[in-house]
């Protein structure tokens, strides 16, 4: 008798994505092939022990396959030739889920930030933090850190402690790691640029880390994203040119670095998406004089960027859209198709579904979403230069949205939720 061997897997949150294993010619006549091995691997990176032979050094004996799908996708089933033993195997693959969900707006009380554009957004459990943006073009408006509490549907505003930022600004950078914002960047309606500050909104008090002087290029309307040791900045506009550079601030060492520059093949560009998907940075679209429509990875690890090549149905250029993260996907929506207020997107997500392959090039799946749902009963109306990020409301993750601007060229102080049902 040989030894029992089991493999179990926590589905549906894991589930079979490859088969692979060893086959061998047993018979020199006949030609006869059998299967002498099997090893399965799941789609959260694990891997089972082989079935059957394998060799001294543990791998699988003779010679071996993979049966797997393009991106990922789920094992569901297997077909081929058995007798005494596994003489043929195949493989079927459904595609990996992609997201549904269901855009809400969100009812407000209290006196809240008012319209506005081109401000920043950052969720901290339960609460949604708003600073900077514009009611009238390139014209500041306050200094104030708004908070929205989702348990109340109520606006107050953040104790204003500590060493405030400077100026007053639009096109501003925020994120949250754990407690604390990070807030970078922005200018006022003359052209000078705020630094880098954090806010704990535990203790509420700001903090000045490095001076406008003192940090990367001061700059507006660039992107921030983060992981759970970095904040990351890229691209945006300086005082006389757009800039490519990708900077990380480390929260524990407290020091910026500069990471490898692109180069031309992911050109300056401002109004840009910026995301952290399975360990890697992504810069989505953006703005270079017009707006574009590519996709630019950097791998921290191999301190490489790859200009990644997209599968599926494309979303046109654009540029000032909203971005969150859920799991291994990248939603967007809305944003500016050209530099005209009527030129402003809506209703429409699209979803980016990363698939990375180890040592191979990063592979993206498209998948587009279209609401055909009246717009004033579901989803958000076209607007751009909306601030966004990634939230958990009610149980679900997905796009959170607040403001932006019109197709009249007026300001926006709506807020939407793009909830995901299943992915």
């Amino acid at each position: 008798m040989g030894i029992q061997i089991q493999f179990s897997v926590d589905y549906p949150n894991e589930y079979v994505i490859s088969v692979g294993g060893s086959y061998d010619h047993v018979d020199d006549y006949f030609k006869t092939v059998l299967i002498k091995s099997l090893i399965f691997k799941t789609n959260k990176g694990r891997t089972s022990p082989v079935f059957g032979g394998i060799t001294e050094s543990g791998q699988p004996a003779a010679t071996e396959f993979t049966l797997e799908g393009k991106y990922g996708e789920k094992l569901i089933g297997f077909f081929g030739r058995s007798g005494q033993a596994l003489d043929a195997i195949g493989a079927y693959f459904s595609p990996t889920p992609m997201l549904r969900g269901k855009w809400i707006q969100v009812e407000q009380q209290g006196k809240g930030p008012g319209p506005r554009c081109s401000h920043a957004i950052a969720m901290v459990g339960q609460k949604m933090y708003s600073f900077g943006g514009e009611l009238t073009p390139n014209f500041h408006i306050d200094q104030h850190l708004y908070v929205f509490d989702f348990n109340t549907r109520t606006w107050s505003l953040a104790p204003p402690n500590g060493e405030v930022p400077e100026l007053a600004c639009l096109g501003v950078g925020m994120v949250a790691i754990g407690t604390t914002l990070y807030v970078f960047g922005g200018r006022d309606g003359n052209r000078y640029y705020n630094g880098f500050h954090s806010y704990d909104t535990v203790k509420n008090e700001w903090k000045l880390i490095t001076h406008v002087d003192n940090v990367p290029t001061p700059r507006s309307f660039h992107a921030v994203a983060a992981d759970d040791k970095n904040v990351y900045v890229f691209g945006g506009v300086s005082k006389t040119v757009r800039v490519n550079t990708l900077h990380a601030y480390n929260i524990v060492d407290q020091k910026w670095t500069e990471l490898p520059n692109p180069g031309e093949s992911c050109k300056a560009r401002g109004g840009l998406g910026l995301a952290v998907v399975q360990g890697k940075i992504w810069v989505v679209y953006g703005f270079i004089g017009d707006e574009v429509d590519d996709v630019h990875c950097f791998d921290p690890v191999e301190r490489k960027w790859t200009k990644v090549e997209t599968r599926g149905e494309k979303p046109s250029a654009r540029s000032v859209f909203g971005l969150a993260v859920v799991g291994k996907y990248i939603i967007i929506s809305g944003g500016e198709i050209e530099m005209d207020p009527q030129a402003h997107l809506g209703l429409s997500c699209w979803i980016l579904r990363v698939h990375i392959k180890a040592h191979t090039k990063a592979h993206i799946m498209i998948q587009y979403e279209v609401f055909v749902n009246n717009v004033t009963r579901e989803g958000h109306s076209p607007r751009g230069w909306c601030a966004s990020t990634t939230a958990s409301i009610d149980g679900k993750k997905g796009l959170l949205m607040y403001g932006g601007k019109a197709p009249t060229n007026g300001r926006y102080d709506d807020i939407f939720f793009y909830g995901v049902d299943s992915a």
